[in-house]
């Protein structure tokens, strides 16, 4: 029979003892017992510490392990780690082991990591510390926790730990995993990039180097020369890696900036071939033609210009060359952007689907009201036609445009910017008409806002046309103009720090014209995006301090915070010194500070700085923007989003409210997630005006891309069911009817209600349940059966802008809404997030933040076009040519189709009232119908068999096409789709495509991210089959004249926008 032990009080007693081996018998059993009985050894701990120090004990390292659990159950968990390092070798971490050993471990392991970030405290890290995060290190290592071992190496910032790790396990998933780890969890910039370094060199000693995570890398070091000298690397081997290189140069144009692309073109040696390289889906669609005299004097009055290319045209190859080119002239075309520009620009006009019959209803429903009213559309337009370079809506609808005057004639201007987006080759000639010219003065709102649209046109990619900008600046005083100019320029001159446009732009500043000196510092910051220049920041800060124009101070309070961009904790001194000045805007201007430097960041230091302000700061414009910037900072974790800001959306404060849901709108972009959704929803029925705005719009970019199959569903309400049989009072069915209406009937409203209760009093409640829903349902403007919520939202728009007593700012974002919702003829998404190892798309997060800023000024709204990404799949083989392949993807067709087009409302013809009969007549009409019965019988008789009736159909063939109707109806749709080269691939589809397995192309890129993807060439010795580059119809012809996509603007609008 085993006794239980009840007391350690015989163990205690041996510690006083003067025999070394009691005592140390005595720590034994203590060690065995202690979990159980450390209350009562506690009070011993004085006499455990004694021996513990006594330098002449020989098992002080036993004494001191018990004593460091006795301090670990009662809760010192400092003394419990002292006494713990002090155990030596006793003190065994594991990954499996007691709760005591987890927590020590844990304790550390952060107290260690705490110590390696702080270089004051690095020296002083005790060596038995050191020795159990090493330990530590073996046991992951043993135990295959490989994961867990970098995870604690990056934290602790030890670079060999990692090397070594890597090392030991699957080397691939490993930098894989450091690649995102180190992009998303590590805060220094100066260690982030000693870690990129690293993974260089760890890539590029693989077995099969990954050349395109090594130029990854080498975008995040800003390393353009070793960038540069990796793709010549590549070029130098066999067609393959020169494939290969295609790949990383066309990856590269889409994520970096102008200044290091600059920076590898300058670097690589100049371009060999003699000859002109023409790609043709580079071009545009038309070109100037060869006229005769006639024909040229008759294009100079309509500015218009005919086809390039015939309708019938076969297949050709995307590039055609008067020589041969060289694959360094196609690394050189490929990181000028040209090429890819033009792709994207050929791909978007081939798959169009606008639906222009939304912006025609849309357009008859406004008309007349107001001018805010006429800048919605023509955003909308921009918006819903963005990179198509249709402008059939403008040309439709020429006397309605002819009406914007003043500012609506700058942004109607500008929108053409937006539908021509890439459209490089032609840019100055789609905007000839309204460019200032010498000896012509035109109206100065068409002619600023032209200029801003060529800015649009070359967005990021600049170089052509940013000397002729600079010379428009100069050459004008009017403010108007210099306003359109002064944003041309910095959106083509996006980062490229061009000092020549910054030295015209500060002098524009310095004039002090409210108007020109707004887009003055916004451009000064456009142009130095990234750049983090000192100078360039104080001069803008001096000036902001004092000038007394608002307007002045609010673009560069924008301008300044660009400068900023990605530069996370170097960023923290201006931070700290904007957010503490007295000025509201300056203030404002920290806060976006916060949200460009630290995008996509998810930097807990960051998001602890805006919930701070956005609760506390005295300016809403401050808190409004704090709320905004968390979109910004956690656009790498969406799904926290909805979380993070769920209280802030239901503040007492509608401009807290606001900014929930841009913050919303931001980070879930093209996610359709319902979180997002069910906090967007009940704001777009708030109070206040500006509220429902941006609840609107922030729907249209959660959804932008999904249908009413892929957009979810909402939440159904569950509501207690009366009971089925028991009928209702005509009281009791009153009440009823004004609790479903709500609070804003009125009290005639009710009182009908009222008298319809009474006259429907023996009435199943059934029945009057579902009478009663459709009514809710017409109240809230949705179907009742309707639970999508991209079918919801659409409706809330449609009622929303048909409302005439709705306010006009929800209007506005009611309109904007239907464009982002449909964007680049549905083929574009609203993309922030870079693929994979790329954290941000800077000019997707710039272009979003001065869109935010249309809250004081409409014609910034344009800027959101520099946020949408085209969804194609565009594959090219080693000489840059389309072939045709095909392409699994594994879901239902449905699931990523396009919406259907909106049909025109059925008219209802009118019931006509019945006449009063007299007797006489009937009877007559009754006579009458029996002699035509005998008269048809007749003719029956005569009919031989197997006729057919008055209509020509046979009984037996109306049943057969009855039964084929039948079986359509009741056919399963296919679980997968066929689909081809240059097709819409949406990013929730991604993960469903497949390369057929006897496929003769593969993709050069492991990860399929879709977008241009280079194709290696299985059997290169067979035919190619090649698809037609711009084998496409002419666009619609204006005023009985042919006229080309690049030229519609001239076409149709020429002159509509001009006094």
């Amino acid at each position: 029979m085993v006794s239980l032990l009840t007391s350690a009080a015989g163990a205690i007693s041996l510690l006083d003892e003067h025999d070394e081996r009691l005592k140390v018998f005595a720590l034994q059993q203590l060690n065995a017992i202690v979990d159980q009985f450390w209350a009562e050894i506690s009070d011993s701990i004085t006499k455990i510490e004694i021996l513990y120090e006594d330098p002449a004990f020989s098992h002080r390292e036993l004494a001191a392990l018990v004593a460091s659990k006795v301090y670990y159950h009662l809760g010192e968990y400092d003394d419990s780690l002292s006494f713990a390092l002090g155990a030596g070798k006793l003190f065994e971490p594991s990954l499996n082991s007691s709760e005591y050993v987890e927590t020590l471990v844990s304790k550390c392991i952060d107290k260690y990591i705490t110590l390696r970030n702080d270089p004051e405290l690095l020296p002083s890290i005790d060596l038995r510390l050191e020795d159990v995060v090493h330990r530590m290190f073996l046991v992951c290592h043993k135990d295959g926790e490989f994961k867990q071992a970098l995870g604690i190496a990056l934290e602790a910032q030890r670079l060999d730990v990692i090397e070594e790790t890597v090392l030991k396990g699957n080397q691939s998933e490993l930098l894989a995993y450091l690649m995102d780890a180190s992009l998303a969890l590590i805060s220094s910039l100066e260690f982030r990039n000693k870690v990129l370094n690293l993974l260089v060199k760890l890539y590029g000693n693989l077995a099969e180097p990954d050349y395109i995570a090594c130029a990854i890398c080498y975008f995040h070091l800003n390393d353009a020369i070793h960038a540069a000298a990796l793709l010549q690397n590549l070029l130098s081997k066999d067609d393959y890696h020169t494939i290969l290189a295609y790949q990383i140069a066309f990856d590269l144009e889409a994520n970096a900036t102008q200044e290091f692309l600059l920076n590898v073109i300058a670097t690589l040696p100049p371009p060999t071939s003699t000859s002109t390289t023409i790609p043709l889906a580079s071009l545009s669609v038309t070109s100037p033609p060869t006229n005769t005299e006639e024909d040229t004097a008759d294009a100079m009055e309509t500015d218009e210009q005919t086809p390039l290319i015939p309708a019938q045209q076969p297949a050709s190859p995307l590039v055609v060359t008067t020589g041969i080119p060289t694959p360094l002239d196609q690394i050189h075309k490929i990181l000028s952007g040209s090429l890819s520009i033009k792709l994207h620009l050929d791909f978007l006009y081939r798959t169009n689907h606008t639906d222009l019959l939304i912006l025609k209803q849309t357009r008859i429903a406004l008309e007349n009201r107001s001018a805010v009213y006429h800048s919605a559309i023509t955003v909308a337009n921009g918006f819903m036609n963005a990179g198509t370079t249709s402008d059939e809506f403008l040309r439709q609808n020429l006397e309605w445009l002819a009406k914007a005057t003043n500012w609506t004639k700058f942004t109607a201007t500008a929108g053409l910017g937006v539908i021509h987006k890439g459209h490089i080759s032609r840019g100055k000639a789609v905007l000839a008409p309204y460019l200032p010219r010498d000896g012509i003065s035109g109206s100065p709102y068409s002619e600023g806002g032209s200029l801003f649209a060529l800015g649009l046109i070359h967005a990021n990619h600049g170089k052509e046309v940013v000397g002729f900008l600079t010379n428009s600046l100069k050459n004008t005083q009017n403010e108007v103009i210099q306003h359109g100019a002064c944003l041309g320029l910095g959106v083509a001159g996006m980062a490229s720090g061009n000092e020549v446009a910054y030295e015209e732009l500060k002098n524009v500043l310095f004039t002090d014209s409210a108007v020109a000196g707004e887009a003055a510092g916004l451009a000064m910051g456009l142009i130095n995006i990234g750049t983090a220049n000192g100078k360039v920041i104080e001069e803008m800060l001096q000036y902001a301090h004092e000038t007394q124009h608002e307007k002045i101070i609010r673009g560069l309070a924008i301008g300044i915070s660009l400068i900023m961009y990605a530069k996370e904790e170097a960023a923290d001194g201006l931070i700290e010194q904007l957010c503490a000045d007295k000025d509201p805007i300056l203030r404002y201007s920290g806060i976006y500070t916060v949200a460009m430097a630290y995008s996509a960041t998810a930097n807990n230091k960051a998001i602890a700085r805006l919930l701070h302000v956005a609760v506390s700061d005295v300016s809403d414009d401050v808190r409004r923007a704090a709320v905004t910037a968390l979109g910004f900072v956690l656009l790498r974790a969406p799904a926290q989003v909805p979380r993070v800001v769920q209280l802030l959306a239901e503040s007492y404060n509608p401009h807290v409210r606001y900014g929930a849901c841009l913050a919303l709108g931001i980070a879930c972009a093209g996610t359709a997630m319902g979180d997002a959704l069910e906090l967007l929803d009940p704001l777009t029925k708030d109070s206040v005006d500006f509220v429902r705005q941006g609840a609107l719009m922030a729907m249209a970019m959660v959804l932008v891309q999904h249908n009413e199959v892929s957009g979810g569903g909402k939440t159904p309400v569950v509501v207690a069911k009366p009971a089925a049989t028991a009928p209702v009072s005509a009281a009791a069915a009153g009440t009823e009817g004004e609790k479903k209406e709500g609070e804003a009937k009125k009290d005639g409203e009710t009182k009908k209600e009222e008298k319809k209760g009474e006259a429907t009093a023996a009435i199943p409640t059934s029945a009057l349940t579902a009478t009663t829903a459709a009514k809710d349902a017409a109240l809230k403007d949705e179907p009742p059966a309707s639970t999508n919520w991209v079918e919801i939202v659409r409706k809330r728009f449609e009622t929303i802008i048909k409302d005439k007593y709705e306010e006009p700012m929800a209007i506005f974002g009611a309109v904007l809404g239907q464009g982002i919702l449909d964007a680049g003829g549905r083929n574009v998404t609203i993309s922030l997030r870079g693929p994979a190892g790329v954290s941000a798309r800077m000019s997707a997060v710039v272009g979003m933040a001065v869109f935010t800023q249309f809250w004081y000024w409409y014609p910034l709204s344009h800027f959101l076009s520099l946020a949408f990404t085209p969804t194609g799949i565009i594959g090219l083989d080693k000489d840059l040519n389309i072939p045709k392949f095909e392409l699994i993807s594994n879901a239902r067709p449905s699931l990523f189709a396009y919406p259907p087009e909106t049909k025109l409302p059925e008219t209802k013809e009118v019931e006509k009232v019945a006449t009063a009969v007299l007797s006489t007549t009937a009877k007559a009409a009754a006579r009458k119908k029996k002699d035509d019965t005998v008269s048809m019988d007749l003719d029956d008789k005569k009919t031989p068999a197997g006729g057919t009736d008055e209509s020509g159909v046979t009984p037996t063939a109306t049943e057969g096409t009855a039964a084929e109707s039948d079986k359509k109806k009741k056919k399963k749709e296919p679980s997968f789709e066929v689909i081809e080269n240059m097709t819409r691939v949406v990013p929730a589809q991604l993960k469903y495509i497949k390369f057929k397995e006897n496929s003769r192309y593969a993709p050069v890129k492991k990860t399929f991210t879709g977008g241009i993807v280079l194709l290696h060439d299985k059997h290169p010795e067979e035919p190619v089959d090649l698809i037609a580059v711009s084998n496409l119809d002419a666009p619609p012809t204006a005023v009985g004249t042919t006229a080309s996509a690049g030229s519609a603007a001239n076409a149709g609008t020429a002159g509509v926008l001009r006094p």
